[in-house]
């Protein structure tokens, strides 16, 4: 009887000095999670294609979990993809590679628009809505007028309060109807590049 209590006793003690190891990596996890956030945003301010916002972690899904960092990496990839696909000038030989980055950033961007916050949302379909735009204004044809139109709208109902959404909106109502179908070349730079870095397309604080 006394060696059963024993080896239940130890085996109680490694049990326990298992959760605290597993508790210790945990907590280290989490502390890692806002500065990693914090220095990525530090680094898109002034190079957006060298921004990385995950940390080396050991536990990372279950960090993740609980912080609930996932949307927050997420919208800043999305706008890290908007970002890459706006440098890219419209040129002849550059042809291949904006298309692609374009769609890139229109996957990233779309994932990010099926976001619960109503600001994520809204700020990914206005940045929808310039890609669309600006593939409009290159002579793509009305479809994508249509589409710039109908990301502006669900990015204003999706937060009222997107003054940039707001403003591209009526703008390309107002381009759509001067041109009769479509806006022209040459139009692009009033949109909401608004969108690039001001309210369009700034990164978000973490709030952690």
């Amino acid at each position: 009887m006394g060696r059963v209590v024993s080896a239940l006793r130890v085996a109680a003690a490694a049990g326990l000095a298992a959760i605290a190891v597993v508790s210790a990596l945990l907590a280290a996890d989490v502390r890692s999670w806002p500065v990693a956030l914090a220095k990525g945003d530090a680094v898109y301010a002034v190079a957006p294609g060298d921004a990385a916002w995950t940390p080396p972690t050991t536990l990372d899904g279950l960090a993740r979990s609980l912080l609930g960092t996932t949307g927050d990496v997420d919208q800043r990839h999305a706008l890290q993809q908007y970002e890459l696909a706006a440098s890219v000038p419209t040129r002849l030989d550059t042809a291949v590679e904006l298309q692609t980055q374009r769609a890139q950033a229109g996957t990233a961007l779309a994932a990010a628009a099926a976001s619960a916050d109503p600001a994520r949302a809204s700020q990914a379909r206005t940045l929808l809505g310039i890609l669309a735009f600006d593939q409009s204004a290159e002579g793509a044809g009305s479809n994508e007028a249509d589409t710039a139109i109908s990301d502006f709208s669900n990015a204003v109902r999706a937060d009222p309060a997107n003054v940039a959404a707001k403003f591209d909106l009526e703008l390309m109502l107002r381009l759509t109807a001067a041109h009769g179908s479509r806006p022209g070349v040459g139009t692009a730079h009033s949109f909401g590049r608004g969108g690039s870095r001001g309210a369009g397309g700034g990164v978000p604080g973490s709030g952690y």
